[in-house]
């Protein structure tokens, strides 16, 4: 049976605090702060949810990855929808405010602070490649430019998320305003917790087993947001009404909906306008590298790697630590650069990782 294959936009708002934290150990007396979800995070409970959802035995399902050493080869003991499951696109985790998405600031965007620390009306940069290399000029790789603005202010990286209306005069090859860009303070804040364990058979305290633990608090209009492409029965249940699904540790739950904002999802933005193309990454990406395979750069603005494990259920223990070029990482790309429609491994992109949209960039 061939199914029609549909592309939806859900929000996951949650009813509580949330936890998302890596594959290190947590023991007493120690303090553990939730981070964001993670691609790999979403995917785990996307697919769980419509595993269960479609009837699936979790256990079973379990005992087959681990026989087969295969996610893929797992499902194919299952029939339609199910087997869905092996080509189902998962995007994101984005946030999403007010239903406006917001993707990480551009790491080429840096600030200038005014002598009070307040951010002036004209404190944002934009750096682009220099058209001729400075003197003493030594890249990593040949023919690398640097990245390069005209000016004395001492600037920092900016920190946060973009609109949409900033992100398309980016993509263009502009600067966004400050109207443009969103503190992280804006979307949430670190709810801390003392928590205590108890002796299961004596129902008392255990001696010493205190810890504390840093819960993600999402603002009341502020809510993660993602994009499926799969066969439309596979992803049905997900756009009921109502909907409650496991996200992160701790049991915690988020409600679903369908996204139905009218702008379009993405800045729809005209190539070939600037001088070159860049590439931004809206989510991590592994490249095995600082840049995509097969991609020639004529400069990148990439910031400090993001490790990055999780549990195989196939193994029955983490994998391995892979170190992931972060979201909001640009590369300035030769204007007729051929951009493959994926970055990353097929299995990678399938999950979330390496999303990227592309734009203009001009000489400074």
């Amino acid at each position: 049976m061939v199914d029609k294959r549909v592309t939806r936009r859900l929000l996951l708002r949650p009813v509580d605090t949330l936890s998302f934290r890596d594959a290190r150990p947590f023991g007493p007396a120690e303090q553990a702060d939730s981070g964001l979800p993670s691609p790999q995070t979403l995917a785990g409970a996307i697919r769980t949810f419509l595993l269960k959802a479609h009837g699936v035995n979790l256990k079973q399902f379990g005992d087959l990855v681990k026989r087969y050493d295969s996610f893929d080869e797992a499902l194919s003991e299952y029939g339609y929808p199910i087997k869905g499951l092996r080509d189902m696109k998962i995007g994101g985790p984005w946030f999403s405010m007010n239903e406006e998405l917001l993707v990480p600031i551009p790491s080429n965007l840096k600030i200038s602070k005014s002598r009070n620390g307040a951010l002036t009306s004209q404190s944002i940069f934009r750096l682009d490649p220099i058209r001729t290399s400075p003197p003493g000029w030594q890249p990593r790789e040949q023919e690398l430019r640097p990245l390069w603005r005209y000016g004395r202010e001492s600037l920092k990286s900016a920190s946060g998320y973009i609109k949409p209306t900033g992100l398309r005069i980016f993509l263009e090859g502009g600067i966004p305003s400050n109207q443009d860009l969103v503190s992280e303070e804006e979307l949430y804040a670190i709810d801390r917790r003392v928590g205590i364990a108890i002796d299961a058979k004596r129902k008392t305290v255990d001696e010493g087993m205190i810890y504390t633990a840093g819960m993600l608090a999402l603002k009341p209009n502020v809510a993660f947001c993602v994009e499926l492409t799969g066969n439309r029965a596979l992803i049905a249940p997900l756009c009921q009404p109502g909907v409650l699904m496991k996200f992160g540790g701790e049991g915690k739950y988020v409600e679903i909906s369908v996204h139905n904002h009218n702008a379009s999802f993405w800045p729809n933005v005209l190539p070939g306008i600037g001088d070159g193309r860049l590439l931004l990454l809206t989510t991590p990406a592994w490249f095995d590298g600082w840049k995509p395979r097969n991609i020639t750069c004529i400069a990148a603005s990439v910031s400090h790697p993001e490790g990055v494990s999780g549990w195989d259920l196939a193994q029955g223990g983490p994998k391995p630590n892979r170190f992931m070029v972060p979201a909001g990482t640009v590369y300035f790309l030769p204007k007729n650069t051929h951009i493959p429609q994926s970055l990353v491994e097929h299995h990678d992109a399938l999950v979330g990782w390496g999303h990227y949209l592309e734009g203009n960039w001009n000489y400074v």
